[in-house]
């Protein structure tokens, strides 16, 4: 092993770079009060060595996400324990964070030329802070997503640049697989890199400057190198966090509710982490809630950021600056209390524990439930079924609906592949009246490719009566009889009473018209709807019935759609299907009628 160490030493000098770690001096000798640094370099380790792993199943998608994360947790082995100490790891890595935090803080060592070695801390922080938010969102369950929803509703306050802000960070408007992706990217790629180089730099700052050493400095206290001693205190601090989040991770895994559902009302909670600022925001409604989300936080860290050129004076010891430990008790203390508070006032508030008590069990309950392969790929349905008690609806609203909605939003009003489900989501997104309104006609939106049209043709009052139901419209619609509803739009055009039917024929399809093929339902659905009632692609019912086309043409246009003028998104070829298949799906389509 000596050899084998020469020669690997010839060829690196690994002995020197080695003994330039190891022989690093310890102003006072070894102490505990050292170890937070080294924890927090294994801590970071441990989320890349667990996130990476974690990254072989996960899909960034709002169709798949939550799946992927109940397959690590129910089916992949030890796939709990590597979540659970990759959850506790981020909880761990904020808190010991904090602590090196105060004692840096507490021993003066941002002082004697240390000023960039703090300031590189504090943007580490703040890292850290945007490690616990881009990851919070992942597993997609109802309390990530309401959790960020609330998040990044906040960001959207700031004055000037928060409504960009707020569209950078969705991608949108609304939490959607965009949303997803972006912050998954930023979680695994853009903030470990900016970590890693702080990191880098924060050691070679603090090598630089060399360890300030205990706060009642004497000019003939001894000095230790970092090996032995310092070196088995940091490992033993190591191996004690360690312990400790592998026995949270097995006693105690970390929890995943039921897949996110945006048409639910779930009461939303922040992490603990973010308690105090969730408390302060009920002493600040409406437009003062600035002072919580934007002007505290921007005092605390640019004062954090001045405080070395601020507190110029030598002295180091706590009990001579009693303006500073004043300070930081009560910003410490003002935060247990804040949270505290936050978790007392929910636990004694009836409807609120109520509530909290019953997300509680859901999620323990589908902790409990059994991984089945179905949850792969599951998403909260499109287009459910009705229920069996749905809101009365006048006939005047529901014209309108079905004549100028319902191809895009569904005739249930659960949504589609181009459009949002409109149940609740006027309650859920705090959307006024007057808001609706001028939504309506475009007044309250940018235009985009494919966004919402106006509906100028609408009357003043037709737009009224259209946003006081969406403000009441808390069930889906429930067609059963197209004849009926037809005869509500008895006042419309000609053309529009066609467009109702066409639309509403959607909701009994499955009962009138012939079973699709299997090789229709695997290639064509998606785009051209379960029963080619239509979707993103048009629509297929009476597709046979159209001049000049016949089912020899149907048959070779599955094989070449360019060469009937067809382009994207339609495929251009479809070479997975056999002859038997598109035989199947044009004797199908010829029975559409």
């Amino acid at each position: 092993m000596a050899s084998l160490y020469d020669w690997i030493d010839e060829r690196t000098g690994i002995k020197k770079i080695s003994r330039a770690i190891l022989d690093e001096p310890i102003r006072g000798g070894a102490r505990f009060a050292y170890v937070f640094g080294s924890g927090l370099v294994f801590l970071f380790l441990l989320q890349a060595a667990t996130g990476i792993f974690l990254t072989m199943y996960y899909v960034p998608s709002a169709d798949h996400a939550h799946a992927s994360v109940a397959y690590i947790q129910k089916v992949v082995p030890m796939g709990g324990i590597i979540r659970g100490l990759h959850s506790y790891g981020a909880s761990a890595m904020i808190i010991i964070l904090v602590a090196h935090l105060v004692q840096t803080y507490l021993f003066g060592a941002y002082k004697q030329r240390r000023e960039l070695l703090w300031i590189v801390g504090i943007v580490m922080l703040l890292i850290v802070l945007g490690f616990a938010f881009t990851g919070y969102l992942l597993p997609w369950d109802q309390e990530a997503y309401f959790g960020t929803k609330v998040g990044t509703s906040i960001a959207g306050e700031v004055p000037v640049v928060g409504e960009p802000m707020q569209r950078i960070l969705l991608g949108g408007h609304d939490l959607t697989t965009l949303t997803l992706s972006r912050f998954f990217v930023t979680h695994i790629l853009l903030l470990p890199l900016g970590l890693l180089l702080l990191l880098v730099l924060h050691l070679y700052f603090f090598r630089r400057a060399g360890a300030a050493g205990p706060y009642h400095h004497r000019d003939d206290a001894k000095v230790e190198p970092f090996y032995p001693y310092q070196l088995f205190k940091d490992m033993l601090f190591i191996f004690i966090v360690f312990l400790v989040l592998l026995i949270l991770a097995v006693k105690f895994p970390t929890r995943l509710g039921p897949q996110a559902d945006p048409t639910s009302d779930y009461l939303a909670r922040p992490p603990w982490y973010f308690l105090p600022l969730f408390q302060l925001l009920k002493y600040f409604p409406g437009k003062l809630a600035l002072i919580p989300t934007v002007g505290l936080p921007a005092v605390l860290f640019g004062l954090l950021f001045l405080l070395p050129f601020v507190d110029r004076r030598p002295e180091r010891h706590p009990l001579r600056r009693p303006i500073a430990v004043s300070a930081l008790a009560l910003a410490l203390g003002g935060s247990v209390a804040l949270g505290a508070l936050s978790k007392y006032q929910d636990a004694t508030h009836p409807e609120f524990s109520a509530k909290l008590r019953a997300q509680e069990e859901e999620a323990r309950a589908f902790m409990k439930a059994p991984f089945v392969p179905q949850e792969i790929g599951r998403s909260i349905p499109v287009n459910p079924p009705v229920v069996k008690n749905p809101p009365v609806v006048g006939s005047r609203v529901l014209k309108i609906y079905f004549a100028n909605c319902a191809n895009c939003h569904g005739a249930d009003a659960m949504g589609g592949a181009m459009a949002p489900a409109l149940v609740k989501l006027a309650r859920n997104r705090h959307l006024s009246k007057s808001f609706l309104i001028d939504y309506l006609v475009g007044h309250k939106r940018e235009p985009s490719p494919g966004s919402m049209p106006k509906f100028k043709q609408l009357a003043p009052e037709d737009r009224e009566a259209i946003a006081e139901w969406l403000l009441m419209l808390d069930q889906p619609i429930q067609v059963t009889k197209p004849e009926a509803v037809a005869a509500t739009a008895s006042a419309l055009p000609a053309k529009q009473i066609k467009k109702v039917k066409e639309v509403v024929q959607t909701e009994t399809a499955a009962s009138v018209l012939p079973t699709p093929p299997p090789a229709f339902t695997a290639n064509c659905a998606f785009c051209h709807g379960p029963q080619g009632e239509g979707n993103i692609g048009p629509r297929l019912i009476g597709v046979i019935e159209k001049p000049h086309r016949r089912p020899e043409d149907l048959l070779n246009l599955l094989l070449d759609p360019r060469a009937y003028g067809l382009k994207d998104p339609m495929p251009a070829r479809f070479p997975q299907l056999s002859d038997e298949d598109r035989r199947q799906i044009v004797e199908w389509l010829s029975k559409l009628k």
